[in-house]
């Protein structure tokens, strides 16, 4: 009976073990097309307030996203790099490929709806530049935003091509019905 005990102890301590250090052959990560590129809490207003809302939005649609911490694990640091160059907090959609960052020299206002948005794979335009409406743009800047374009459309497969245009589609559609 003793050995028993010892055995169930000895099987619960090492369960423990193995989820505390997370080795990546011993346990199963669900796959999440959901990303969410953090920094430690405390260390950003708009990370923290990133957090809250996301894990909101986690509840509400009953999906996870998957965190990672860009400055304590630096392979989250190497695709962060590779996707975009800007900095976190920065939420990040593996199958629509889109983009929300609220970093930068501007933090950006936390909007609840785009975050559900992007949650759910929807196509979000980009936001409106606040500033003057009368300033001129800059020259170059359509040939940039083209480049930009034909760099995406390299980067993805028939297939998320096709789904990108479908999602384009739909919210073009769906704005033109409101009245």
């Amino acid at each position: 009976m003793k050995s028993l005990t010892f055995l169930f102890l000895a099987a619960c301590v090492w369960a423990h073990f193995v989820e505390s250090i997370k080795l990546p052959f011993l346990t199963k990560k669900k796959y999440s097309p959901l990303l969410f590129f953090t920094v430690p809490k405390e260390y950003s207003p708009e990370n923290d307030g990133l957090e809250k809302c996301v894990s909101q939005v986690e509840k509400e649609l009953g999906v996870r996203v998957e965190r990672l911490d860009v400055m304590r694990d630096p392979p989250s640091q190497a695709l962060l790099a590779l996707l975009t160059r800007q900095s976190p907090p920065l939420l990040y959609n593996r199958e629509s490929c889109q983009v929300i960052s609220f970093g930068g020299s501007k933090p950006a206002r936390i909007d609840k709806s785009r975050v559900i948005a992007w949650a759910k794979g929807r196509y979000l335009p980009p936001r409106k530049q606040q500033g003057n409406s009368n300033e001129p743009m800059l020259k170059g800047s359509s040939s940039a935003n083209d480049q930009e374009e034909l760099l995406e459309d390299l980067s993805l497969t028939p297939l998320q091509k096709k789904g990108r245009d479908a999602i384009k589609e739909g919210t073009v559609s769906k704005a033109k019905s409101k009245p």
